[in-house]
């Protein structure tokens, strides 16, 4: 099978094209925005954190690679705590628990989620 195959099934859903800033914004907390995209099994999620705002220690089953874009980033993955700086990033398998702060700059990075993560999923129906 070679990575580039040519499809042999058709598509479930056609393609879609987006605009970051077009997305849906929900505020997590004061400070803290997301603008989720979603598709049928993966959500993408852009996230910007003003300065020293914190995504508190949690854990989900959805499976998360995290990415820091701009900023630096204090994270605690499993109890082990890191600087996160543009290009650093994360795979946080499911009930890993972790948190996120952001410097003094503030931040920018991007989560992907699968499945797509039901907590964002129930805030972009509120």
């Amino acid at each position: 099978m070679s990575y580039f195959e040519t499809p042999t099934e058709e598509p479930s859903e056609p393609g879609r094209f987006f605009q970051v800033d077009a997305l849906p914004a929900i505020t997590m907390l004061e400070g803290l925005t997301l603008r989720p995209a979603v598709g049928t099994n993966v959500m993408v999620s852009f996230v910007r954190y003003e300065p020293h705002v914190e995504a508190p220690l949690h854990a989900h089953v959805e499976e998360q690679i995290f990415i820091a874009l701009e900023g630096e980033f204090e994270m605690e993955l499993g109890g082990e705590v890191r600087t996160m700086r543009p290009g650093d990033g994360a795979l946080i398998p499911s009930w890993v628990r972790h948190r996120v702060t952001a410097g003094a700059q503030g931040g920018f990075q991007i989560d992907i989620f699968n499945p797509p993560r039901q907590g964002l999923l129930d805030r972009l129906e509120d």
